[in-house]
């Protein structure tokens, strides 16, 4: 493999690194208010419709129930100060492997890819992959940021 295309390789791993660090802390903000809110809507639902159907009414306890434990249980919903440290964590994450994003997109312009670059490269991604081990991107981080990374970043000039 040439150095161009070692580039390429990192230039794709920092880019799914970034984007999934983003949608992890935007899944940790929308998961805390899916735990407080939905309990809250259903609740009064049931109040504002108490002649639903008796199985409607069991289906929307449960789910009461469900989400309810899940907040109560869920460290980051009891302990708020530790949300925004982790979100923040995430997004800070996110903003350094886009930063090298950014670099090699730059470094990939010019016509000599020396292996001191590369090794220059490959030391940011080694530093921030060791960041990474003790705050991983969530499992839903990584399928939304699958899914929207084509349509939320400039892909293209990787795969030429």
């Amino acid at each position: 493999m040439n150095n161009q295309e070692i580039l390429m390789k990192y230039a794709e791993e920092v880019a799914y690194s970034s984007k999934g660090h983003y949608k992890t802390a935007s899944w940790i903000k929308t998961s805390l208010n899916i735990y407080i809110l939905l309990p809250i809507t259903l609740s009064v639902i049931l109040i504002i419709f108490p002649d639903s159907p008796q199985l409607l009414s069991r289906l929307l306890n449960c789910f009461i129930f469900i989400f309810s434990i899940l907040a109560l249980t869920s460290p980051l919903v009891s302990n708020q100060e530790q949300a925004v440290k982790t979100i923040s964590s995430h997004m800070t994450l996110g903003n350094e492997y886009l930063s090298i994003y950014k670099e090699i997109r730059n470094i990939s312009a010019e016509s000599q890819i020396t292996k001191e670059i590369i090794d220059n490269i490959y030391e940011k991604v080694k530093s921030l992959d060791e960041k990474t081990s003790n705050l991983r991107i969530s499992f839903a981080g990584r399928v939304i940021s699958k899914c929207l990374i084509k349509k939320e970043m400039d892909l293209d000039w990787i795969y030429k």
